[in-house]
């Protein structure tokens, strides 16, 4: 299930091809990270940055993000989880890899009060429509997590 949250990240991204015209200058073929992507999700916390999701719910994974040169951010959302569980995304990406932070705010966790963050690097496939990432951060209620793994595609 670590694969689950890469794939939320992966899922988030969708590929945009203009007739052989690039469209970010570090992607490859013109293609961009911006749209939805979709996917599971996993780490050592067992809920997803410690937020209280069922196993089921985290391979649900849905990241939207919007990429504007080598930049991105978005979010990232778990349907049927009741807190609302949106966690924001930012980034950035040098051709088929990248680096993004994951931040789940106060109100948005089983626990009132807690907040999350985590860090965390991805590789696309060569036609970028899959997305593997790897990622560790910290619950201010339970502490540290590590082990996130995520697999996300368009």
């Amino acid at each position: 299930m670590r694969l689950s949250v890469l794939a939320i990240v992966v899922a988030s991204f969708t590929t945009v091809a203009c007739g052989g015209t690039t469209m970010s200058p570090t992607s490859p073929s013109g293609q961009t990270m911006s749209g939805s992507w979709v996917g599971s999700t996993s780490d050592s916390s067992g809920s997803m940055m410690g937020a209280g999701l069922t196993s089921a719910q985290m391979t649900s994974a849905q990241w939207t993000v919007t990429q504007s040169g080598t930049s991105f951010s978005g979010t990232m959302q778990f349907p049927g989880y009741m807190m609302g569980g949106t966690i924001s995304v930012t980034g950035t990406m040098s051709g088929r890899t990248g680096t993004f932070t994951m931040r789940m705010p106060s109100g948005s966790m089983m626990m009132a009060g807690c907040t999350a963050t985590a860090s965390g690097t991805f590789d696309m496939d060569d036609m970028m429509t899959q997305m593997r990432g790897a990622y560790s951060g910290m619950n201010s209620c339970n502490g540290p997590f590590d082990h996130g793994q995520m697999v996300l595609h368009r």
